[in-house]
């Protein structure tokens, strides 16, 4: 199975923007031992700004979903919990529900980027003694050097591309067990 990550679109350029986010609830607890300690019901006030769009996918200052996105992620069955937020938007007098997802989280996993030029794979392989994952998981986290990765499989992508989501970039990776370093 290929596997993706979720990265920067352009339309994320006029994804809503949280004003006065930080220190609401601590985004430490963005993770299933901390879920209990978040706040069920969120609600964030927007940057005033006249092109917002309401994109289905928002990555800063933390992953934020749709409904729609949503009911996906739960038709796969992953074992994920939500929050929901509420973004206002007071220039233009509207607000939309999002979900906070939390989800599975692993350190033990190291992601390569493939990158392709007229159709051909130019990355480079990886070293012969890392072993090459195949999972039987459609959406997790995969945490390096302090940023989180939100890794999809080719089956859930699929099915978020076929609902048209905006907001929604993908570059394909390849995963690899962290070689354990001996001491």
């Amino acid at each position: 199975m290929k596997y993706f990550v979720m990265q920067d679109s352009p339309e994320l350029k006029y994804a809503p923007k949280l004003k006065n986010w930080y220190g609401k609830f601590d985004v430490r607890n963005i993770c299933l031992d901390g879920f209990p300690n978040l706040p069920k019901v969120q609600q964030f006030v927007l940057e005033p700004f006249d092109n917002t769009m309401f994109t289905d996918v928002i990555l800063f200052p933390f992953l934020l979903v749709s409904p729609m996105v949503q009911e996906v992620i739960k038709m796969y069955r992953e074992r994920c919990f939500f929050c929901n937020v509420i973004l206002i938007d007071q220039l233009k007098k509207e607000s939309r529900m999002y979900y906070l997802p939390v989800l599975d989280e692993t350190m033990d996993i190291r992601l390569q980027k493939k990158q392709y030029k007229n159709g051909v794979c130019i990355s480079e392989n990886q070293e012969i003694w890392e072993e090459k994952l195949e999972l039987d998981r459609n959406i997790f986290w995969v945490r390096d050097s302090g940023k989180r990765h939100i890794v999809l499989s080719m089956d859930m992508a699929e099915s978020l591309i076929r609902r048209g989501i905006t907001g929604l970039s993908l570059c394909e990776v390849e995963m690899y067990s962290r070689v354990k370093e001996e001491r």
